[in-house]
């Protein structure tokens, strides 16, 4: 009798780990970090269902912290065993788990490791590069034993590499959504057609909403606004697909908008920087951009890389109206924390948050109306413009997740996960009105038969 057990991204929108049990033997979809607030951090250290030595593999969907932070835990705490992920998933997660145990060294250092937002201080870069020996890279639509379970990946179109994982237990297909992403993108071809499932794990994170149109006329405006202002436009940008995004957005903008055409645009971001080279080298996983780009990334003219910290520095001489993304994208730390220090006073910048903002986040404060802000112990009155653009999300929308699952040729059980209670609940509600199945939302540490 097989077993699934909700270990993480159950009542959460973080955290995901699936625990799946058949034949005594035992393997995790997925394996991240719970992130947000101080009490979802708290959930890392709670102990596992089943210690780490005891688990015979992991199956990844994508290179996202919250569903890989955890794994150099696991391997540091006794996992012997094989991790699957694609091959671009792979790369990305030496550059993504590379950063996470940086991070956690740079805040232990500091004595901010109890902070909110921070991943505890659980591993450092040898346990990262045990967990990337242990990684094995698959394509697309080809099948392989995860310790005895049948794998197959399908794109997902979430980020660059990500899957939804097709796994074949004792004659049932359960598919593991980990999470989809969104049709007709510029850099990423649509979701794979589900076909046949008898149990669908499915992430909920906009299971109650919708995307709004026209993020590209929106962000056009917001940055030709920025510039008659006068001053730096922040852009703070996940440094995972989301900042490869908006230098595409910008590089189609400086085509069209005048006024962009000659503004000094910086990439701000070490971490994105790696990422942007995934892209050269994993073309077949990506649309090719659509138009002329002259060689340079994502078509992105006036682009100056920062990777060291003088060049990141340098970036404060620079005056009148320039644009600055930098990560990460909810202002909960890196970079992008040093330009707002420098620039959220200013009545003539302009700050642009281009994606979801988790609560208690220092862009979350800044896009519900706060009038100042603590950064670096200093508090400091916001007096700079500042917009939201949510039509930038790399996660489908409640009518894309429609979409995907009409694409489902079963009556699987369903199961809402990755979101938070009322998101998955109105998915329920959906699945169970629209396609008669039977559908719940998933208890962190709760077990179903499969």
């Amino acid at each position: 009798m097989a077993e699934l057990t909700f270990v993480g991204a159950a009542g959460t929108v973080t955290g995901s780990k699936h625990l799946l049990t058949s034949n005594g033997r035992r393997i995790f979809i997925d394996c991240g970090l719970f992130q947000g607030t101080s009490n979802i951090v708290a959930l890392n250290s709670v102990p596992l269902p089943v210690p780490a030595a005891q688990i015979d593999a992991v199956v990844i969907t994508h290179g996202h912290v919250d569903h890989i932070g955890y794994l150099p835990k696991l391997v540091r705490d006794g996992f012997k065993g094989p991790i699957f992920a694609t091959a671009p998933t792979r790369a990305l997660m030496n550059i993504v788990l590379e950063d996470a145990a940086h991070l956690q060294r740079h805040l232990k250092k500091r004595g901010f490791h109890e902070e909110p937002y921070a991943p505890p201080p659980f591993y450092d870069e040898t346990n990262v590069q045990q967990t990337i020996q242990q990684t094995q890279g698959f394509e697309l639509e080809k099948p392989f034993d995860a310790a005895g379970f049948s794998v197959v990946y399908k794109n997902a179109a979430h980020i660059i590499g990500s899957a939804f994982a097709c796994v074949e237990v004792e004659g049932r297909r359960v598919i593991f959504s980990g999470d989809i992403g969104r049709y007709n993108r510029t850099l990423l071809y649509d979701p794979t057609a589900m076909g046949e499932a008898d149990v669908l794990v499915c992430e909920s994170t906009y299971g109650d909403r919708v995307h709004p149109p026209d993020a590209l006329q929106q962000l056009g405006d917001m940055l030709a606004a920025g510039v008659a202002r006068g001053g730096a436009i922040v852009i703070p940008a996940f440094a995972v697909e989301r900042s490869q995004e908006i230098l595409l957005s910008i590089g189609q903008l400086q085509r069209q908008v005048p006024a962009l055409a000659h503004v000094p645009v910086f990439l701000d971001s070490p971490m994105a920087a790696k990422v942007d080279q995934l892209f050269n080298d994993y073309p077949a996983w990506h649309k090719p951009v659509a138009f002329e780009t002259g060689g340079k990334p994502f078509g992105c003219d006036n682009l100056t890389i920062a990777v060291e910290t003088e060049q990141s520095k340098a970036i404060n001489n620079v005056t009148g109206p320039h644009i600055i993304v930098s990560a990460s994208g909810m202002a909960a730390g890196g970079r992008v924390l040093h330009h707002l220090h420098n620039h959220v006073s200013d009545p003539k910048a302009t700050v642009l948050f281009v994606g979801f903002q988790g609560a208690g986040t220092l862009g979350f404060l800044m896009t519900n109306g706060a009038t100042s802000v603590k950064i670096y112990g200093d508090v400091l009155p916001v007096k700079a413009a500042t917009g939201i653009i949510s039509g930038y999300s790399a996660h489908a929308d409640r009518n894309e997740i429609q979409q995907w699952l009409d694409t489902c040729t079963g009556k699987p059980t369903y199961y809402a996960v990755h979101g938070d209670p009322v998101a998955a609940q109105s998915l329920c509600d959906l699945v169970k009105s629209k396609y008669g199945w039977d559908a719940h939302v998933a208890a962190r540490g709760s077990t179903v038969t499969i």
